[in-house]
């Protein structure tokens, strides 16, 4: 019995070892089964249910403009195209026309801008985050006294950003088209009350702005599509008034302005050349003047000839006009009849009080007065204090032989007039490019 009993144990022990190894056998090969499915072809999965993007609501008549200008806030980059027409009582009037790329990522403007006064001038200004570079006479681009700032619809006859006086101040007219193009059209309708509210009453000068009746009307497209603004214009009148030598000029103006925006956040433009504020070197003066004069000026400082004489101005703000002044015989002594330095000071004080000083506003006081006997030129020069702020001007003669060779009985004489930025030494301001000057070849 006892052998029937280990034989059943044995068998049964045996049988729960074959069960355990049956049963891990299994196991192990619904694990590999399912290794072997992971790894193997797959039977295709649900494809998940795809959320729509919402698709932007059409700009609504009710906020489109005020959501148009707050995407000049958002905008990477745009383009304005502008054009200025004035009217005058008293002339024909002018007109302008412009155009600014803007990238506000990189605050980079470039702008181009041609006038009625010479069209065959483009002015180019490019702005760059620190410095802003204009284009002079000689047509190189150098650095100003600015920097890039951030473009904003402007009320240019209230001189106040859009957005400042906007608030319920617009009416909504409608809709209408612009070249095939779905706009809303806005107008905004001065009222006295209103001009008198952003405008301060203009101060009694010697000349005075204002604007008279119709007053100003700013009108606004914004595109009815992707609510972009498209077009604004202003129409405005001033009256102008000013006082020279006790005689009054008065004249009315009317301005039409236009803006077109576009390229929104597509507008590119390369970056020109420019003259570093570092440069050091000087280039010889070559414009209206030429044939009368020859000098140097550094290559830092612009040039312009708006006037028909040279403007010279320095990076700071400083600024020197060089005229030609008529003819002051006493200051060229006569030959063989040379002054001392008392006498030539005096002179040159004499000739300030009667030719200079009565051209000042105010109640204009010499400050200082020199006679600078140079090795070539003899200048006069003076510092005068007027309701301007101080102005250094040099007074002086081309040479005597020089005048009667080009068949002048009386040497020209020229006026230097600077106006010195804050901070630039009344002493020493351009006396660098005064020194260069020369008539006729090298003497």
């Amino acid at each position: 019995m006892i052998q029937n009993y280990q034989k059943d144990r044995k068998k049964g022990l045996g049988n729960r070892i074959f069960l355990s190894h049956v049963t891990a056998g299994m196991l192990v090969g619904v694990l590999l089964i399912g290794a072997l499915a992971a790894c193997g072809p797959q039977s295709p999965a649900a494809t998940p249910t795809p959320i729509p993007t919402p698709t932007p609501e059409p700009p609504k008549p009710e906020t489109a403009l005020e959501n148009a200008l707050q995407h000049f806030e958002e905008a990477q980059s745009f383009t304005v195209s502008a054009s200025t027409g004035v009217k005058q009582s008293n002339s024909d009037g002018w007109t302008s026309t412009s155009t600014q790329y803007v990238d506000q990522i990189n605050q980079t403007s470039l702008r181009e801008y041609e006038t009625s006064f010479d069209w065959d001038i483009k002015h180019v200004t490019l702005c760059m985050s620190a410095t802003c570079y204009s284009a002079d006479a000689t047509g190189l681009l150098k650095p100003v006294q600015s920097a890039y700032t951030i473009y904003r619809p402007k009320v240019e006859s209230l001189s106040k950003d859009l957005s400042e006086i906007l608030d319920s101040n617009y009416t909504y007219v409608g809709e209408n088209t612009i070249d095939g193009m779905r706009v809303f059209e806005y107008a905004i309708r001065m009222t006295k009350e209103m001009v008198d509210a952003y405008i301060e009453a203009p101060t009694q000068d010697y000349f005075t702005i204002k604007l008279i009746e119709p007053y100003p009307v700013v009108t606004l497209y914004v595109n009815a599509e992707d609510g972009y603004l498209v077009k604004m214009t202003e129409i405005y009148n001033h009256d102008w008034t000013y006082e020279f030598m006790d005689e009054v000029t008065n004249y009315q103006a009317e301005y039409t302005l236009e803006h077109n925006y576009s390229g929104w956040n597509s507008t590119t433009f390369a970056i020109p050349e420019v003259v570093d504020i570092q440069n050091t070197d000087w280039q010889d003066y070559n414009g209206t003047y030429s044939s009368l004069v020859s000098f140097q000026f550094p290559k830092v400082y612009s040039l312009s000839e708006t006037y028909d004489y040279p403007t010279l101005k320095t990076p700071a703000g400083s600024s020197m006009d060089f005229k030609v002044y008529g003819n002051i015989a006493s200051l060229s002594p006569l030959e063989g009849n040379e002054r001392d330095q008392e006498t030539s000071v005096a002179v040159c004080n004499g000739v300030v009080q009667l030719w200079l000083l009565p051209g000042f506003t105010g109640s204009p006081v010499i400050e200082s007065t020199e006679w600078l006997d140079m090795e070539k030129l003899d200048f006069c020069k003076t510092v005068i204090a007027s309701d301007d702020g101080q102005m250094v001007e040099y007074l002086f003669n081309e040479p005597v032989d020089y005048a009667w060779a080009n068949g002048r009985m009386l040497p020209a004489t020229f006026w230097i007039s600077i106006k010195p930025a804050e901070g630039d030494d009344v002493n020493t301001i351009f006396w660098d490019v005064i020194q260069t000057i020369q008539f006729g070849a090298s003497e």
